[in-house]
């Protein structure tokens, strides 16, 4: 049964505080309108700098001022602009842009393109010191590298076309630290080394179809494509079950293959265009996907599904905690 959450009781020496709706939402109007004003004046090819108006001007009452910085700090953060505070410039959002660059190369280490390529994009907007706008230029190389090494097929494709981009990226990221440079560096040549040699060795193909096949099941990119992986991953594995066990591997690939008869050649006879459609209607990409999991591991000695992790990115971590 479910109970209702008591609500807290507050102290008996403290009252709740409750924000002013009308105030609030003035604030905000004020920061809107200023964000406008300097998106049309960027728009005009400017780079305009976020400073406190009423900070020169005599007799300003200090409430004023202080309200004035408040707007002018988030003006500042939302463009992703500088802040001027004195004769300091400041850069307030670089926070927000660190957060996005962790969100970004965490999604390309789990191959979610889509996802990583958000978090770039807003990475970009708030990124202005130097190092953090090198990272985001090889967080879009590496994008592409991940790009490449899911899209590509090993041996259709000889080569990763952006193996040589990012390659050709790192001594121009003056900014960042040699460790990194090079750990990125031998990480973009371990993963192409991997992909080629999917294209001539059978095993090494399987684990990137396997991976292939994982990548559309958690990415969502359609039934069709996941059982497509996975029957070709089973024809290259060359999987053999005796026997017709009702939940067995050969009937999961039997109801698979029901899918694209379907779809290439429906049989004219009406009871076996029923029988197939029948078939397809039962198909679970997810449960063959499990089935060939545990087949692979049991013919390879390892577990087949951690063997895909050798086409994952690894992320750089500095020895020592730094401000990024």
């Amino acid at each position: 049964m479910a109970v209702r959450p008591v609500p807290q009781e507050l102290p008996a020496n403290q009252t709740e505080r409750v924000a002013d709706p009308a105030a609030t939402w003035n604030l905000l109007a004020t920061v809107r309108d200023r964000v406008d004003e300097l998106r049309r004046r960027r728009f005009a090819g400017e780079d305009p700098v976020v400073t406190i108006e009423t900070a020169k001007k005599a007799r300003v009452a200090r409430s004023t001022l202080l309200r004035d910085a408040v707007v002018a700090t988030l003006v500042a953060e939302r463009l992703g602009a500088l802040l001027q505070l004195d004769d300091t410039l400041l850069t307030p959002a670089e926070d927000l842009a660190v957060d996005e660059l962790v969100s970004a190369y965490r999604s390309l280490a789990t191959w979610d393109l889509r996802a990583a390529e958000s978090a770039l994009a807003r990475a970009v907007r708030f990124a202005r010191l130097p190092e953090q706008q090198q990272r985001v230029a090889l967080g879009w190389a590496l994008h592409r590298l991940v790009a490449d090494l899911l899209w590509l097929v090993p041996g259709d494709a000889k080569t990763l076309p952006a193996e040589r981009l990012v390659l050709d990226l790192m001594p121009t990221l003056d900014r960042l630290p040699d460790e990194e440079r090079r750990f990125y560096a031998g990480e973009v040549r371990r993963l192409a080394a991997a992909w080629r040699e999917a294209g001539n060795d059978d095993h090494a193909w399987c684990v990137w179809a396997l991976l292939r096949a994982r990548v559309a099941l958690l990415r969502n990119e359609g039934v069709e494509t996941a059982l497509a992986w996975l029957l070709r991953l089973a024809r290259r594995a060359g999987l053999v079950v005796a026997g017709d066990d009702p939940d067995g591997l050969m009937t999961l690939l039997r109801r698979a293959e029901a899918v694209f008869q379907l779809l290439a050649q429906p049989p004219v006879d009406p009871a076996s265009a029923e029988e197939l459609r029948t078939m397809a209607s039962q198909a679970s990409p997810r449960d063959l996907f499990r089935a060939l999991v545990a087949a692979l591991t049991a013919r390879w000695g390892e577990d087949a599904l951690a063997a895909t992790h050798r086409f994952a990115l690894a992320l750089w971590v500095p020895e020592s905690p730094s401000s990024t």
